[in-house]
């Protein structure tokens, strides 16, 4: 994808025997995502394969049941409802952590797997068979999203329903969600109280029209939220602290940022405004690997996009992955520059090209929730360890059906108080 960018803002191609159009520049994927986002839906051969895993929620659903999802999805992502979690989402992070030792060889993936589990199983699904949904979707998302990549590169049903070890595994895993997912509802239906959370506003319905959603509604739902709480978070923090142990540099600048606003406590939602490099961090490894690397969108209508005629019913690609590194826009694109999102350094090119987050009516409405999870998840976990790479490899971004680093362990260190590990 990135080597089509010089061959036009809109460029045809064939994909897992379809002809789509790729969309090779930000004007482009705004006219596709904001400017006409009337004439473009979600769909395509990536929003295809996802609605195998997570149904028609608020995810992958079109844009007439959106209308009708997103607002009552929507309030338990307020601003004032995620400082409410802030302190739970600090808890989980403690509680993860606290069975590490100096010395021992960290799965940092798997372990960020758990803490973003814990974090959603406390906080939007809270119930105790949401705890163990979560675990569930924490273990199996992985070989989960790679039998996703495969329906996506190979559409052909037929071949999934071959009984090879790779769709025996998906079948399995997907099932035990599902009967894990079956638990969740079936609890709050039982117990009909009203948790303050994301599952039991969900469930309240609509309380203007009295709408209520039955169980296949729900569940979508949920496996959307479940699928998107854990998989996203936790892939930016395995990038980040996969980074971290390779950049020093960045790390020591980290550190001393930490070191002086927390000292020896874990962080709060009142820190958040002390730590801009943590966010620039954050940002900038959204920007190199955004976990969600490619966007798929179907015409509704004609549409001219940049020049370009787009017909009804086309598949229509964004590759956020692409986007983000475009040499024009980012300067060595290549590398790890958290001071690119400086004030004074921001442009307007870097603000339409950055789509880590998606855009328009679709933008990620767990965008602030997610940050402020991981934000608060960097800073208590490296006031306290150094996270050291032994192995020499180079990272390696593995395309399942969203982007995560190739497994390397990390080996943990207890860092000194502050001043004493310089």
């Amino acid at each position: 994808m990135e080597q089509r960018r010089a061959s036009g803002a809109v460029v045809v191609l064939r994909l897992m025997g379809r002809e789509c159009f790729l969309i090779n520049s930000a004007e482009a994927a705004h006219q596709v995502l904001v400017a006409q986002q009337d004439r473009f839906d979600k769909g395509g051969p990536f929003m295809e394969a996802a609605r195998q895993l997570v149904g028609n929620g608020v995810i992958t659903c079109g844009a007439q049941d959106h209308q009708v999802q997103r607002p009552v999805m929507k309030p338990a992502f307020h601003r004032g409802r995620v400082a409410g979690y802030a302190e739970v989402m600090s808890g989980c992070v403690q509680e993860a952590t606290a069975s590490w030792e100096p010395g021992h060889v960290l799965d940092v993936g798997a372990e960020m797997y758990r803490m973003a589990a814990l974090v959603v199983a406390r906080t939007l699904v809270s119930a105790p068979a949401g705890r163990l949904a979560a675990e569930v979707m924490a273990d199996a998302l992985p070989e989960l999203l790679r039998g996703l990549l495969r329906r996506m590169l190979i559409p052909a049903s037929w071949v999934h329903r071959v009984p090879t070890p790779g769709n025996r595994r998906f079948a399995e895993d997907r099932a035990r969600l599902d009967a894990a997912v079956g638990e969740v509802i079936a609890q709050y239906r039982r117990q009909q109280e009203d948790r303050q959370d994301l599952l039991s506003q969900i469930m309240a319905g609509d309380r203007d029209s009295g709408r209520r959603p039955g169980d296949a509604e729900v569940r979508d739902q949920v496996m959307s939220v479940l699928a998107a709480g854990v998989e996203t978070s936790a892939s930016l923090l395995t990038w980040t602290f996969q980074l971290l142990a390779r950049h020093p540099g960045i790390q020591h600048r980290l550190w001393e940022e930490v070191d002086g606003v927390l000292g020896q406590r874990p962080a709060s939602f009142a820190d958040l405004p002390e730590l801009p490099f943590t966010r620039r961090l954050l940002t900038e490894v959204l920007r190199l690997y955004p976990p969600t690397w490619l966007l798929s969108r179907i015409a509704v209508e004609d549409a001219e996009v940049c020049g370009h005629l787009l017909p009804q019913g086309a598949d229509v690609l964004v590759s956020p992955y692409a986007l983000q590194r475009d040499p024009e826009v980012f300067p060595d694109p290549g590398r790890l520059d958290p001071d690119r999102w400086l004030p004074e350094r921001l442009t307007p090119a870097q603000r339409q090209s950055f789509l880590a987050f998606g855009a328009g009516r679709r933008r990620c409405m767990g965008e602030f929730y997610g940050m402020t999870e991981t934000t608060l998840a960097v800073a208590t976990i490296t006031r306290t360890w150094h996270l050291r790479s032994t192995n020499p490899e180079p990272l390696r971004p593995v395309p399942r059906f969203l982007l995560v680093p190739s497994d390397q362990p990390l080996t943990l260190h207890r860092r000194l108080p502050p001043g004493e590990d310089r």
